[in-house]
């Protein structure tokens, strides 16, 4: 199937086709961070992920908020108002350079003020397809079905950038050429802190659980059948399951 084509599964209720080129602008950092999950051997374990990872992940979800911010609509850069000082925060601060002469912890040029051009009328863009398969076809954007998740928070940490993913399509922001609403930025930031509170409360070191039997039925060596308790264990003459 080519890109375009709807989407299916978790994705069944993503808006394939849009005019707002900066909601791809966001939706590619989400995309960012949906590969580096998928690609992770820390969610191969039950037992949940060390707070390197957490730290990690949350630097590409600053990103994704950074972004969110940008294209926001506020034509006065001079006074953001309450709802667009709003952002992902966590201790794990992206560092960078500050315009001379301001205190530190002063906030990236651009970091908070939206991208140029917003006082000018635009002209209406075309209709453009999302650039990416999400119907199963690109394997580097698996589906559920495609998944062999062993941990279940990080099955459900992926599941949410996937909400996200799909509700920045269904923004009213994209029958517009560029920029989305200060309302439809704070729908979206609502997203990123459900996936933010995932990180905090479930990932990282504290949250790491142990687990004694560490090969599940469909793993053993000699077939599901040779796992203890389950109902296709043969048994032997002498009455001891084998």
């Amino acid at each position: 199937m080519p890109i375009g084509d709807p989407g299916v599964e978790q994705f069944r209720d993503a808006m394939t086709e849009l005019r707002n080129r900066h909601i791809i602008f966001a939706l590619s950092a989400l995309f960012d961070l949906r590969s580096q999950i998928i690609g992770n051997d820390e969610f191969q374990k039950r037992g949940g992920v060390d707070t390197t990872t957490a730290l990690y992940l949350m630097q590409h979800l600053q990103n994704c908020d950074k972004r969110r911010r940008v294209i926001t609509y506020q034509p006065d850069k001079s006074a953001l108002d309450e709802y667009r000082a709003k952002a992902i925060s966590t201790k794990n601060i992206i560092t960078g350079t500050v315009l001379s002469g301001q205190p530190s912890g002063t906030p990236l040029v651009g970091e908070t003020e939206p991208f140029g051009g917003d006082r000018v009328q635009d002209a209406s863009g075309p209709l453009r397809q999302l650039p990416w398969a999400i119907d199963g076809t690109d394997t580097d954007i698996p589906l559920n079905s495609q998944l062999n998740y062993r941990s279940g928070d990080g099955f459900i940490l992926l599941q949410s950038i996937d909400e996200a993913i799909v509700a920045w399509t269904r923004l009213e922001s994209r029958f517009q050429s560029r920029f989305i609403t200060v309302d439809d930025s704070m729908r979206m930031y609502a997203h990123y802190v459900q996936v933010l509170e995932l990180l905090e409360i479930f990932h990282g070191d504290r949250n790491r659980v142990d687990f004694a039997q560490g090969v599940r039925p469909s793993e053993e060596p000699r077939g599901p059948g040779a796992s203890p308790n389950m109902i296709g264990e043969e048994v032997g003459s002498s009455g001891i399951k084998v």
